[in-house]
């Protein structure tokens, strides 16, 4: 018998006055089961805030190093512009999702706290996975243009094929890449905390 359900029974006699099981010592039991099961996703929210600042800071060093060509100014300069919405709603999810309880609430119902934390997770990877159809083409299309601009003599236009099989390759690996990353970063912790409101529920 794990530590929710022991709480579960020695709250079991009390569930006429107090349904939504507010103990504060069950909610520290849920805290770490729900800290656990979101433990993956916020590996990812670190590794892509870095991915991110990296992406950042060669975009800026390119836009420095080359500013005498139009076209690298405006690919990088796009490129920045197209991370910046993607970066805002990460942060935001993050710190909604690093929370020790929901918003507005010293001692959350229990069960409130995990629906909480499923939803602030479910939002970000709805929003995520909407995002990166247009995220990844673009980025990997800048990436590709700024490397033979600045590489490759011609520059992309001279060099067309290369551009594409290229951006195909990138694509094809960013594909593998993001179906592992959500089921091991959002389908499974997901999964997890949809098992944990069901056991939950179901004694409430």
């Amino acid at each position: 018998m794990d530590a929710l359900d022991e709480m579960k029974e020695k709250w079991s006699g009390r569930r006429g006055s107090s349904p939504a099981y507010s103990s504060p010592d069950l909610l520290d039991v849920i805290r770490k089961r729900t800290r656990q099961h979101t433990l993956e996703s916020m590996k990812y929210f670190w590794a892509s805030f870095t991915y991110q600042i990296i992406v950042y800071a060669l975009y800026g060093h390119v836009l420095v190093k080359y500013f005498h060509d139009p076209m690298v100014m405006i690919i990088s300069s796009l490129g920045i512009v197209a991370y910046l919405p993607f970066t805002h709603m990460l942060m935001r999810k993050f710190k909604q999702l690093a929370l020790n309880k929901p918003d507005g609430s010293d001692v959350s119902p229990v069960f409130n706290f995990v629906e909480h934390k499923r939803k602030v997770l479910q939002s970000f990877f709805r929003f995520k996975r909407r995002y990166e159809l247009f995220l990844v083409p673009v980025s990997t299309l800048f990436g590709t243009l700024l490397v033979f601009q600045i590489y490759v003599p011609g520059g992309p236009f001279a060099n067309l094929n290369g551009v594409w099989i290229t951006i195909a390759i990138t694509l094809i690996a960013c594909f593998v890449a993001i179906r592992k990353e959500n089921a091991k970063g959002f389908h499974t912790p997901l999964a997890e905390l949809d098992k944990l409101l069901t056991e939950f529920n179901e004694d409430r």
